[in-house]
């Protein structure tokens, strides 16, 4: 159904005043969740008050400390464990029926429903879908694009400067774990060690190696900054990772729009890019949570996620969006180009550690390519804060 209309029957709820959530500030959780607040509001009456926080809050904020202050949260999914071991969140599953969670999983663009899902229970519903991907400046005239990360790094010798990577701390981590699990070995699936060493030394060097051929200052950057200089000037020409951003792909959003494309492989296809996008949960801190879970299902819906959420330059997690011809051609084939990595991408792990864990290690890894520190004693650095980690599960 339309939003005009009733909304899964929750018409129910126009005595309720006011929600209060809170998104990521960027135009693509922005000006659709406004979008759909503005729908919600003429078809139920209840206003929901999105406020935003920026993107690195977005990945590293306890949802703890904004629980107790927002009815909807917009949160990433490394977090669930934590936030479901503190009480902070309200489990969908006891909101929602079962046949409306299965029509969210059925429509889900790869992992991006399932990643919400932790020790039993479903904490969130994905509302924008996405994975680490590459971005080639718009307009480019090459014979071939990189297939293989040699390639990658062959391009980039012949082109000093020109190819990038977005290496502040989050991002610096996820680029390993990507390298990692495409070139065989996924993170953290052992207990004795983050990664093989043949595995993670190639990983880190070829880190290293782009960081030192690539722009100044990468270890800031965040990816809407380095795509925004893909998208503005030609200072950049490639970016092998990034979290894709349709954004940078529509003609009304940016000077020159860039194309996103799969990942580079090493041999085993476009697998393992670490899972991004976005989750919209319940809190268990506050009492409107019925009437919470009933805008955080009609926005992850299908209908809604391709009326509004599309419309208003979002990037929805619904599969009926990105497999539909015409919404692809709008963004510049940005679905069908990237669908392949976002469909076999890498999930990270959601136990309650894993967020300080990740944010330690990306701190790590950063400052160890900034003092371009040998592969071996980085990782050794990596293993040790993991092992140190996995000690705090055990107690």
């Amino acid at each position: 159904m339309r939003p005009q209309g009733l909304l899964f029957g929750f018409a129910r709820f126009r005595d309720v005043r006011s929600l209060r959530a809170i998104g990521w500030d960027h135009p693509r959780c922005r000006r659709p969740m406004e979008a759909c607040a503005a729908a919600w509001f003429r078809a139920t009456g209840t206003v929901i008050a999105w406020e935003w926080r920026s993107l690195g809050a977005f990945g590293d904020q306890p949802v703890d400390d904004l629980a107790p202050d927002y009815d909807l949260l917009v949160i990433d999914h490394p977090l669930c464990g934590a936030a479901a071991e503190a009480g902070s969140l309200w489990p969908l599953d006891d909101l929602l029926t079962a046949d409306t969670l299965t029509a969210l999983a059925a429509d889900a663009v790869g992992p991006s429903h399932r990643s919400y899902n932790y020790a039993g229970h479903q904490w969130g519903l994905a509302i924008d879908a996405a994975s680490q991907v590459a971005a080639v400046r718009g307009g480019l005239v090459m014979t071939s694009l990189p297939a293989t990360w040699d390639e990658v790094l062959a391009l980039a010798r012949a082109r000093p400067g020109r190819v990038g990577l977005p290496l502040a701390p989050g991002h610096a981590i996820s680029s390993f774990f990507t390298l990692c699990a495409n070139l065989g070995e996924p993170a953290a699936a052992s207990e004795e060690q983050l990664v093989g060493c043949d595995i993670g030394e190639a990983a880190l060097e070829f880190l290293a190696e782009i960081h030192q051929l690539g722009p100044e200052g990468a270890t800031a950057l965040e990816p809407p900054a380095i795509l925004s200089r893909l998208t503005s000037s030609d200072e950049l020409l490639y970016v092998p990772l990034t979290y894709g951003y349709v954004t940078y792909a529509r003609a009304d959003s940016v000077p020159q729009p860039c194309r996103f494309v799969d990942i580079p492989s090493a041999g085993y296809g476009p697998v393992g890019a670490v899972l991004g996008g976005a989750g919209l949960a319940v809190s268990a801190k506050r009492e409107q949570r019925s009437e919470a879970a009933a805008f955080a299902a009609w926005v992850s819906g299908g209908e809604a996620q391709k009326t509004i959420v599309a419309q208003h330059g979002g990037q929805p997690a619904s599969r009926s969006v990105w497999v539909d011809a015409l919404l692809d051609s709008e963004v510049g084939g940005f679905y069908s180009s990237t669908l392949a990595t976002v469909e076999a991408a890498w999930v990270r792990p959601r136990h309650w550690w894993w967020p300080g864990f990740q944010l330690d290690a990306g701190r790590v890894l950063a400052a160890s390519l900034d003092e371009r520190l040998a592969a071996p004693e980085t990782l050794r650095r990596l293993d040790a804060l993991y092992r140190e980690s996995l000690r705090g599960e055990q107690r």
